[in-house]
């Protein structure tokens, strides 16, 4: 397997929220990770920040997993800590209240990619005939597609699109979604909304496909969002699933 991560401020925020990584233990279970963070100041910054580490510790601290119970039971434990966590330091300050972020992350063993979101941070898989969102956003307009209210093509235009309706360290409840899937014919990737509202999956797909290295398709994604406008802070995570060890 082999595996990257890259952030970038765009053309247009003064601060870079995102945050992406991808590490991995010495059983070779990899944990990649996706937050965008939101609130004023250095609000959203500190959020995304904070629950990246958070997750980080855990995982490096977790003896490597052993059954799918353990990966799942993990990832909503931790989750749910960090949810925690930033709701009592977004309440220490006047400069942090509201403060908040999405989380989309993957632990991957093997064939097996146990996937966790909260907010509308997206996991696709990819190969070189499909690319696929296998997450759903948590969002007001995704909502209004699932009651049927509106079409797909019309919430991809809808002017209230980003509001989400659950993010980590909010005061709301959350519920994250956590799901498993096999990735034997598949790559992986973990973007912000950054990414994807830059770029069409048509894109992303072909990007994804080319033979040049993960690296470079991770820059390559992240030049290509700049290019359309760059407007929001873009994160991207690729774990190519070749079999076999991780490569470093």
């Amino acid at each position: 397997m082999e595996f990257y991560a890259n952030t970038d401020i765009g053309k247009m925020r003064v601060k870079n929220q995102d945050q992406a990584v991808v590490i991995h233990n010495y059983k070779d279970q990899i944990l990649a990770l996706v937050c965008d963070g939101m609130g004023g100041h250095k609000a959203g910054e500190i959020a995304s920040y904070v629950v990246k580490e958070h997750v980080l510790s855990c995982f490096r601290c977790n003896p490597p997993f052993i059954s799918r119970e353990e990966v799942l039971e993990w990832m909503q434990d931790t989750v749910y800590e960090a949810h925690q966590i930033v709701k009592r330091m977004a309440d220490m300050d006047e400069d942090t209240k509201g403060m908040g972020t999405t989380i989309a992350m993957a632990v991957i063993d093997e064939n097996q990619a146990y996937l966790c979101h909260v907010g509308d941070s997206r996991i696709y898989i990819n190969n070189q005939e499909e690319i696929k969102q296998v997450t759903k956003d948590h969002t007001f307009v995704n909502e209004l597609v699932d009651r049927g209210a509106i079409s797909l093509e019309e919430a991809k235009h809808h002017s209230q699109k980003n509001v989400l309706t659950q993010a980590i360290g909010v005061d709301m409840e959350i519920k994250p979604t956590i799901s498993t899937i096999d990735i034997s014919h598949y790559d992986l990737m973990i973007c912000s909304d950054g990414l994807y509202n830059a770029i069409d999956d048509s894109v992303i797909h072909e990007i994804l496909n080319q033979k040049i290295s993960v690296q470079a398709k991770v820059n390559e994604l992240i030049d290509r969002a700049n290019q359309n406008g760059g407007h929001d802070n873009i994160a991207v995570v690729i774990v190519e699933h070749r079999g076999g060890k991780v490569n470093e």
